[in-house]
Order: structure tokens, then sequence, then C-alpha cells
């Protein structure tokens, strides 16, 4: 169980950053042993940093001669180290006080002023590719397009009835289809267990030794992947969210923007996009808000836009209500079409989304036509 972090240990990982943001740069020739005293209740923590021949190293302890002393409460330290305190006002209200010549305090925030940017880390060089931008994306046509089924019922329930046809205009537009069935029970996939072993020591590489590696080499090589499921709890089934979760060895630990979020950047640059296949039993679209924005998440944190979320709400009720036969047949027709467009086009209009999302029944009618058939599905009579 995690505990409270001791300060001993906080102020040593502080030192530790501190030293290595040492800008050698353009302070080359700087040479300064800067000791810190700092206190808490009856606790005394000594540390310095010597800097000499372009390098600073933090030591724990006192040292013999140091250029300044600073002694400072451990709570004022952090607060000036983290900016949240400003250094001229802290001192002229004797928050802390300084043993030696001023001018090496003021040259702190300097010289230790290294920041790490991208000619330091090549990997958050370039913040967004240009196919992330609808707008200068050149969708090439895929040959082959890999399909994730995370439908508990494989190929047996409402989710693939209506998949298929998805993957009927695929193939028409051209496409060969791989289909994966998640729930296949000889796909043995375990959660991701937040180890860090693909950051810290592996290099991309999973320590769990299951069939999600096979999937994912599989995922790292489509062009284009589309993930199908019925919407469980507004969210995802729990196998495909395991694999989901275990698509984390593609990134890297560093940090970069993105329209206003925080993401990693991705250890390829690949051009790769997501699609988005939703069912669910309810009528109302507005059920699929919380699954969307999951996706969206997902595509923005793996660097693979999502090019169409296909939602079809009611989907139960629409293939056994007998009064929406007409209509099932033209869902199917445009979830065909929806498949030529995502192979064809990278995308599907807003009339084919529309047509596949449509209500043939007031609700009224369709929670009465529910209601009915499960209590004649449930009832002991």
């Amino acid at each position: 169980m995690l505990e409270m972090p001791a300060a001993k240990g906080v102020l040593s990982t502080l030192f530790y950053y501190l030293a290595n943001q040492y800008d050698s740069k353009h302070f080359p020739n700087f040479a300064a042993v800067y000791q810190f005293i700092l206190t808490e209740s009856e606790e005394v923590y000594s540390y310095y940093i010597s800097i000499s021949n372009g390098k600073a190293e933090y030591f724990e302890g006192k040292h013999s001669s140091p250029t300044i002393k600073i002694h400072a409460p451990v709570s004022v330290w952090l607060d000036l180290s983290s900016g949240r305190l400003n250094g001229l006002w802290g001192f002229i209200t004797g928050k802390y006080h300084v043993e030696g010549p001023l001018s090496y305090l003021r040259q702190m925030r300097k010289v230790f002023g290294k920041k790490f940017n991208k000619s330091d880390i090549s990997e958050i060089a370039v913040e967004i590719e240009d196919y992330e931008i609808e707008k200068k994306r050149q969708w090439k046509k895929p040959d082959r397009v890999l399909v994730i089924n995370g439908s508990p019922h494989q190929e047996n329930g409402d989710t693939y009835f209506y998949l298929s046809a998805l993957i009927g205009g695929l193939k028409k537009a051209g496409a060969e289809v791989e289909l994966i069935n998640i729930y296949n029970k000889n796909l043995k996939i375990e959660p991701c267990d937040g180890c860090l072993a693909c950051w810290r020591r592996t290099d991309g590489v999973c320590v769990i030794k299951d069939d999600a590696n096979m999937l994912l080499d599989k995922v790292a090589k489509a062009y284009l992947t589309i993930y199908a499921l019925p919407l469980y709890v507004e969210s995802v089934p729990a196998k495909l969210k395991a694999f989901l979760d275990r698509n984390f060895i593609f990134l890297l630990p560093y940090m970069m923007p993105y329209h206003g979020f925080t993401r990693h950047p991705g250890r390829e640059r690949k051009e790769q996009y997501l699609a988005l296949f939703s069912v669910s039993g309810f009528p109302e679209i507005e059920h699929f808000k919380s699954l969307v924005e999951m996706f969206k998440g997902a595509a923005r944190n793996s660097h693979k836009p999502l090019i169409a979320a296909i939602l079809r709400p009611g989907a139960e009720g629409l293939y056994s209500n007998p009064f929406c036969y007409k209509g099932l047949r033209e869902i199917l027709a445009s979830l065909e079409q929806a498949g030529q467009e995502l192979v064809e086009k990278g995308k599907v209009s807003q009339n084919i989304l529309k047509s596949i999302a449509k209500n043939y029944l007031p609700l009224k009618t369709w929670r009465e036509g529910a209601n009915l058939h499960w209590y004649l599905k449930t009832s002991k009579q």
C-alpha cells in the first residue's frame, strides 16, 4: 500500500531533478556549491549541489566550504521550487535566509533552468501529424481492414448480425477483412497490470505472455482497425477493455500537447485510423455518448484518428419487432454503404449514419413492444 511520502524522500527527488536541470550550455564555466539546510518540525535535512567542470551533482549532508547556504522550512523551499512562492518576496519577508553572496541566489533559477524540449527529446518534436488534421489528410484506400469484434456472443448475436452487413460493404469496396472475435475462448487476454515494464525495461514489449501480443502485432500493422461491440453499461465488454488497455505498449512515457489536452507520443509515427461500430438495446442514440467519448480519447492518445462512429440503438428490438421488418432491411443496406464509404473515402456520410441510427417507431410504442417481448420471454405462465 502506498503511504504518504517522507520528507527526506521528497527532498532527495527534488535535488536529483534540480541537479539534472543545470544548464551547462549557457553556464559551462560556472562553479559553486549550494548548501541547503531545510527543517520540518524537529528534523533537519541537509543537501548540497556541487557544480564544476560543466557538471552538477547532488549529495546528502554538509559540504565543508559551500559557496552559499540557504536555510528554509521544507514547505517554504518546496513552494519556492515550484514557483508558488516568489523568491524575492520570500527573501524580503523572511520566509528563508541566506549565508553568502546573494548573486549566487539570484542566478539560481537561470543556472538550474535547463528546459527539456524538442531538441532534447526528439519523440515530442512533432506534436500533430498532418493525417490527424482532417483537412490535410490524404486517405489511402486500404487493401485490408482489421475488424475486432468485442461481443461475448461472437458471431451469434445482435452485434455480428449488423456487423456482417458493414463487413459486406468493406469487401464490396475491395478490401480484404480480417475478423478477430475477442471472446474466442482460445484467445487468452490478461488485463494490463500497470507495471510500466514496457516503458522502463522492455522497449515497448509487454511482459505478459498471452495472445494479446499476437493481436497487438496485427493492430500495429493495420491501416484501419474497426472496433465492433455491444454497449455494456455505457462502455465496452470487459475482455475488449482489457485488450484496449494493452495497446499502452504503443506509447512512450513523454508528455506533449494536443488541442488543449496532454498525451504521450507514439513509438512509431505511422498513419493509422480507427472506426467504432456499436449496438445498444436502448432506442436512444444518446446512450452512446460516453462510449464515443472514450473512443475519441483512445484515438487522440494513440495518434489514430477516429474516422467514424457507426451506432445502431435499439438493435435487438429492431430485429425482433415485426413492425420494423422493412426498416431492418433499410438499415442493413445503409450499413453496407457505410462499409463501402469507409474503405473508399475514409469516412461515412452523415446521411448514412442517420439512416443507420433511425428509429422506426415512437419511443412509447418501442418500450411497450420491448416490455411485451420480455414479459412473454420471462413469464412463468
